[in-house]
């Protein structure tokens, strides 16, 4: 692959390597975490709550290097049409997914809701009803960013003079997320005095604008002699962030049961997490490590398994049952042993990840045949 100034493009095994993490962290999250008891159940969730978070802070990584226009090219074309072409299939085929009618029944008497369709692609993916289309929210919100772009792309200049203003609004940003999650969990109420955040952010620019100055950090942090130190650093902040993180959300759960916001991907332990985690993976050098670097080939394939993999889940859910795990475990008597719920989550998530990695690449390189000029 080759860019616009004809150089080779090298694809950095590293952030292929975190896609693919990240990829596999929301297929964790679409399989049913079933959990023993209340702590192992909760600290599984939290394991696999950030893909989205990684997913947006490594698109930061490339974002604000091209021009509005080719940005708005490439993402109405790689992402925002793909994603609403799997969407009209998701609606057309679900009585197939769901096991009730078979693929020619479902083109010959459909039952598609299309006012219900274009109702949710022209409410930007917010009213999505197709229960099996629900994750495709994302692309909107991505688009939504992609139109935000001339606003932020002026902060980015070769001189880097505007780097102490986007640090002001990542801060700025940051600080309103944290009173969000105090006011979403329930816990501002336990402050003497009522604190409402400023409502005029958005925590995905503030994770693409992080994934941009990680970028620009990267060159330093490889060439730096302290990289033992880096790493280190980045797993005492995830390990204490993780740990404050479920302690957090524990005390919630003792207060309102049916609270689980600091699960979510868009709180503020997942922003910290996720950049020390990509600031851990990123200080290595993967150019010799063939085991990482195999794993990485599939990050090329990662937007399509992020579209596939839902439906696919549930093909299987719906033909299998809820409780599939290939035969491989006994339930008689449920998930009773944290060995069944570790069992349960390492069969489902590769097969679902195996399956729509197959199909993707089926895609991706059907895609690339057309596209090659013909000699």
């Amino acid at each position: 692959m080759t860019g616009s100034d004809g150089v080779k493009k090298v694809r950095d095994p590293g952030i292929d390597f975190i896609r693919v993490i990240a990829c596999l962290i929301v297929i964790g999250t679409h399989v049913d975490v079933m959990g023993t008891g209340d702590s192992t159940k909760l600290l599984i969730r939290l394991l696999l709550s950030d893909g989205v978070t990684l997913f947006f802070v490594i698109s930061g990584f490339f974002f604000f290097k091209k021009g509005f226009k080719e940005t708005l090219k490439r993402s109405l074309t790689n992402i925002v049409l793909p994603g609403i072409v799997v969407m009209f299939l998701t609606y057309l085929f679900s009585p197939f997914i769901r096991g009730e009618k078979s693929i020619i029944q479902c083109l010959t008497y459909p039952e598609l809701d299309l006012p219900g369709f274009i109702t949710d692609v022209f409410s930007w993916g917010g009213g999505i009803r197709e229960s099996l289309a629900s994750h495709l929210w994302y692309i909107f919100t991505y688009l939504q960013l992609v139109l935000a772009y001339p606003l932020l792309k002026p902060l980015y200049t070769k001189d880097d003079r505007y780097r102490k203003y986007r640090w002001f609004i990542m801060v700025f940003i940051f600080i309103n997320q944290i009173i969000m999650d105090l006011n979403m969990t329930g816990l501002i109420s336990l402050l003497p005095v009522q604190v409402s955040p400023f409502m005029l952010y958005t925590t995905p620019a503030m994770l693409l604008m992080a994934g941009a100055e990680l970028s620009m950090m990267m060159p330093v942090l490889k060439k730096s002699t302290r990289l033992k130190e880096v790493r280190i650093g980045a797993v005492v902040v995830f390990a204490v962030t993780l740990v404050l993180r479920f302690v957090m959300q524990r005390e919630v759960f003792r207060l309102n049961s049916t609270q689980d916001f600091y699960i979510y991907w868009n709180c503020a332990f997942a922003t910290v997490e996720s950049i020390s985690f990509i600031i851990f993976v990123l200080s290595f050098d993967f150019r010799d490590n063939k085991l990482i670097q195999t794993m990485a080939r599939a990050g090329k394939y990662t937007f399509y398994i992020y579209l596939l993999h839902y439906g696919i889940y549930h093909m299987l859910f719906f033909r299998m049952g809820p409780d599939w795990s290939l035969g491989l475990i006994d339930l008689n008597n449920g998930y009773d042993t944290l060995p069944k719920e570790i069992l349960h989550i390492l069969i489902r998530v590769p097969t679902v990840f195996i399956l729509s990695l197959a199909a993707s690449a089926v895609i991706v390189r059907t895609g690339e045949f057309f596209k090659t000029p013909k000699k």
